[in-house]
């Protein structure tokens, strides 16, 4: 969905609000984590101080699953685990159509409204924030999606990227070395050539999401994307790279990664953390700006959870790992939930019904290994199907009362990790990152559940329950 019509949608539900006069400088950023952790409003600002009024900054438009639901183009009443499953039917069409959603290129674009060339390109005039105190720069790039292609294929990879102001016609982009885009930009590199990017500021709020995630090796986002949503995204060829731009983007930029490095950061990153320090990170050329008349800027600003972007991974990487698990060829996995806390990486939980002895082994192991596990990972917990893994207090229930420390927990170590971990060490010249990964297997030994010898749980039937509720429904009614 365009960002346009989603701030009317979002409005129809009375979860907008619109600030003006806000400083680009810390105050934008401050609000913006403040709005996540009480209120969840979806923040539209403008007249944002030293800029004029309509060059706008939207943040908060993932906070829960209402919003996800509406960015996708699915019903906005749908809960967190409702959700999960309409994802993983989306999901399984998808990863069998995705080849049926070429983008569709259009001539015309509306960010063609304004378009600024070469020596006219001046980046300082909208209002990037800086988002955290310590935050090495202004970052006008938290929220977007980067275009790049493979040379020797018709590859395009489009990824979210963390991207900082330079200075009028420079940016500075940071790509972790296991990421696709990072593959595409050292390949160019390595041939002698610089390497074509295009990058959406305010790109299409469905595209947004898959771009922040793993799709498969090969694969580009507007094909994967734009099957989950049933729909062509629609794209324009940059004037200077050719790359496919989102034709609905509120500002694009394009031009090229020469190999010349720049310091960028720190930022204030998802685990909630400047743990990333300062670093030497490659420049953008920028040659063509394009914008929408009254632009808006889509950004975050990443923080301890929850912060506004922490949420929409989440039921995202539990359906994804869902299906993982079952075209592994696993059974009865009845729920998954990467939560929100663990910023949808570092405590994912999944409900089994257990079906033979090392059944939750299985899975433990394979999850935390998985590309959809192993970045940024640092916790898997299995637990039996009688607990709804998104709700931590069932969870932490079953993880006190059936895992026993010196016998349910497997420590796996040596799985790829990411130097924006606050436990990496860092050291000079150090590209690649490991850590540990820890499973908890908070299930009923399988061994006294066949035999039928584990305690009873002390709970209302679901007969008394529903006949106590029927009788004195004034107290349980909403």
């Amino acid at each position: 969905m365009e960002i346009r019509k989603f701030i009317e949608e979002v409005r129809r539900l009375n979860l907008l609000r619109e600030i003006k006069g806000a400083n680009w400088n810390l105050e934008i950023g401050a609000i913006t984590d403040l709005n996540a952790k009480k209120n969840k409003y979806t923040l539209l600002f403008d007249e944002i101080v030293d800029y004029p009024k309509g060059f706008r900054v939207l943040t908060g438009t993932l906070l829960d699953s209402r919003r996800v639901s509406l960015a996708l183009g699915f019903s906005p009443n749908l809960n967190n685990l409702e959700l999960v499953l309409k994802l993983r039917e989306r999901l399984n069409y998808a990863y069998k159509e995705y080849r049926s959603y070429e983008p569709l290129e259009v001539s015309d674009a509306p960010f063609l409204e304004n378009v600024d060339k070469d020596d006219s390109v001046n980046l300082l005039k909208f209002p990037a924030p800086k988002w955290h105190e310590m935050d090495g720069g202004r970052y006008i790039g938290t929220a977007d999606a980067v275009i790049t292609s493979d040379s020797d294929s018709n590859w395009v990879n489009v990824g979210t990227y963390r991207v900082m102001l330079v200075d009028k016609n420079r940016l500075a982009i940071f790509i972790e070395a296991s990421h696709h885009g990072r593959l595409h930009i050292e390949k160019y590199l390595s041939k002698g050539k610089k390497a074509p990017i295009a990058i959406s500021f305010g790109p299409p709020l469905s595209l947004l999401i898959f771009a922040g995630m793993e799709v498969p090796l090969g694969v580009s986002e507007y094909n994967f994307a734009g099957a989950v949503i049933g729909e062509r995204f629609r794209v324009f060829r940059g004037e200077v790279t050719g790359l496919p731009i989102p034709a609905d983007s509120e500002i694009a930029v394009e031009g090229y990664i020469t190999g010349e490095l720049t310091d960028e950061g720190p930022f204030g990153e998802f685990m909630g953390y400047y743990a990333g320090g300062r670093m030497k990170s490659p420049v953008i050329d920028v040659k063509r700006v394009y914008y929408r008349q009254d632009p808006i800027l889509l950004g975050t600003a990443p923080s301890i959870p929850p912060y506004d972007y922490s949420y929409f991974r989440c039921p995202i990487r539990s359906a994804m790992i869902w299906d993982f698990l079952e075209r592994a060829g696993v059974p009865n996995i009845k729920g998954v939930w990467a939560h929100e806390v663990g910023f949808s990486r570092a405590f994912i939980v999944i409900s089994i019904k257990q079906s033979f002895a090392g059944h939750a082994t299985m899975v433990g192991h394979l999850v935390s290994t998985s590309p959809l596990g192993a970045y940024g990972g640092r916790y898997v917990i299995v637990v039996d199907d009688d607990i709804d893994p998104s709700d931590l207090n069932q969870v932490v229930w079953a993880m006190c009362t059936r895992s026993d420390p010196a016998t349910s927990i497997d420590v796996i170590k040596n799985v790829t990790s990411t130097p924006l971990d606050p436990m990496a060490e860092r050291k000079e010249n150090l590209k690649e990152y490991s850590s540990s990964r820890a499973i908890i297997y908070a299930v009923k030994p399988f061994s006294r559940l066949i035999r039928n010898e584990f305690p009873i749980e002390v709970k209302p039937s679901e007969e008394l329950s529903k006949k106590v509720m029927e009788k004195w429904s004034e107290i349980f009614s909403n």
